[in-house]
């Protein structure tokens, strides 16, 4: 690894678009099951609608709490031996995600979509095992416009694993989600959004949903500019396009057989968040086989200076037996690593911990370059 910064690889820009929008008769099926939803449960909706709206706006600081009778469910629009789940959550730190304008303050809404085999008569909390009901995806998104409505759905994407066809005729669970700045405003998501890291890392392939009939504005918009926001305009310096830390990276006197396990470890520090959100990591250098990380939390002007042992890939495989464990990994581990990325990832754990309670290294010099 040469002297640096990193520059952006390709592979990490992975806002990718996935072929597969809905025909104009599937977009006719989607605003027939809205309105069946709709018609059938608005005193939920409207319920579902309001804990969004409360929960966004106030940072989630609400204890605003959806009752199981105040959940969203019920029979298909055209099987009533299918009931149809939707669920909804929050991803926190959503500007870890990608690039966005400042003072957005974005929250990610997670609507989860789920089908299963469960006559009318059959209460809906003695369902146990995972869905197993396929439906159509114009059913699916029916009600997740429903749900949500027309203002937050027509900013709403779905998003699955990229092996999956978008726009599948069928399947027992969907994962829709859309983008609410600070006052519950939908907003698009960045073109360097970082989809592999809502639910799965595999889960990269992404359709936004059509725009309803009068929304002109954003129809315009779609056509013009594509489904994402473009981030070049407003790009914090201290990343790359793709939204990794900028972390400049120097390997040059490190002993060669840590090489492998430091470049782990200085990949995994470029994810924003993967700390904590308040994180920013500007060096890593390797002398011999001690790494030095020196880091900023955001707000304050401070430098730290952290020092960790890199164990090599052969060592990781044998438990340690003549050193303690913080000597051997850095950390103490509660499952033993038996590779790079175990270690990396347990490493960060425990940074996340000790920034939680304080920081992590010593305070760095005011006058000590970086």
């Amino acid at each position: 690894m040469t002297d640096g910064i990193c520059p952006t690889d390709p592979t990490n820009v992975r806002a990718a678009t996935a072929p597969g929008e809905l025909t104009a008769a599937q977009m006719g099926d989607v605003r027939m099951v809205a309105q069946f939803v709709s018609r059938s449960h608005p005193a939920v909706i409207t319920r579902l609608h309001n804990h969004i709206q409360l929960l966004v706006t106030s940072r989630g600081r609400s204890d605003d709490r959806l009752g199981p009778h105040e959940r969203l469910q019920g029979t298909a629009s055209r099987d009533e031996t299918i009931r149809v789940f939707v669920a909804c959550s929050f991803r926190p730190y959503t500007d870890d995600l990608g690039t966005f304008p400042s003072e957005t303050g974005p929250v990610f809404v997670r609507v989860r979509v789920v089908g299963r085999q469960l006559p009318p008569t059959e209460p809906p909390l003695r369902t146990i095992g995972p869905p197993d009901a396929p439906i159509p995806v114009t059913e699916a998104e029916g009600w997740v416009r429903a749900a949500l409505g027309d203002r937050w759905a027509d900013h709403a994407y779905e998003y699955r694993d990229g092996r999956d066809s978008i726009a599948a005729a069928a399947a027992a669970s969907f994962r829709f989600g859309v983008i609410l700045d600070r006052t519950a405003t939908p907003v698009l998501a960045p073109d360097n959004f970082d989809w592999s890291r809502i639910d799965n890392p595999t889960e990269n392939a992404v359709r936004k949903l059509a725009p309803s009939a009068g929304n002109t504005s954003l129809q315009q918009r779609l056509s013009t500019f594509g489904p994402y926001a473009a981030t070049a305009r407003y790009l914090d310096p201290r990343t790359t396009p793709d939204g990794r830390w900028r972390v400049r990276v120097d390997s040059r006197n490190a002993d060669p057989g840590t090489l492998d396990t430091f470049t782990v470890l200085a990949d995994r520090l470029r994810i924003r968040g993967v700390v904590d959100t308040r994180f920013v990591p500007l060096s890593l250098d390797l002398e011999g086989r001690i790494a030095r990380l020196v880091y900023q939390l955001t707000g304050s002007p401070a430098l730290y200076d952290a020092h960790v042992p890199i164990p090599t890939e052969p060592e990781l495989r044998v438990r340690p037996t003549d050193r303690t464990w913080i000597d051997h990994y850095g950390y103490h581990p509660p499952a033993l690593p038996l590779t790079a990325e175990q270690w990396a990832s347990g490493l960060c754990a425990f940074w996340t911990e000790m920034v939680a309670y304080g920081r992590i290294g010593d305070l760095r010099s005011p006058w000590a370059g970086r």
